[in-house]
């Protein structure tokens, strides 16, 4: 499974499979973190050309495509997940307060609504998650 990570010195967001040198600035970055987020764009007709933007503590993350999943490693505590979907700012953030050594899932998808469609995230199980 492709891990998405943020290099802490150039602030470039790139996948990697395992620990490798940053793209832009070489600094080596790590694969692996304290704890780690999976989130999983469930398969919608709508918006399938747009990626969603995903934000992580207000930090962007790069996008997600359509049934896509990525593995982010996070530090242990709170983190707050957004993402957002061309014009569609609506989201339900969802907060997550994770332990040292563990993972949490979350799953995002379009609600469509009268006038705007909302972003939904929401928790998951293991088992909502695409095989890798």
């Amino acid at each position: 499974m492709k891990i998405r990570v943020k290099c802490p010195t150039c602030q470039t967001v790139q996948d990697i499979f395992q620990d490798a040198p940053c793209c832009k600035c070489q600094n080596m970055l790590s694969a692996s973190g304290e704890a780690a987020i999976q989130l999983y764009r469930m398969g919608s007709p709508i918006g399938i050309a747009v990626g969603y933007g995903i934000y992580l503590d207000g930090q962007p993350m790069g996008h997600l495509a359509n049934k896509e999943s990525v593995f982010i490693p996070v530090s242990a505590g709170s983190h707050n997940l957004h993402v957002t979907c061309g014009m569609t700012r609506r989201c339900n953030d969802l907060q997550i307060n994770l332990p040292a050594g563990t993972v949490a899932y979350a799953k995002a998808r379009i609600k469509p609504g009268f006038w705007t469609n909302t972003i939904v995230v929401e928790p998951a199980n293991k088992e909502d998650m695409p095989m890798a």
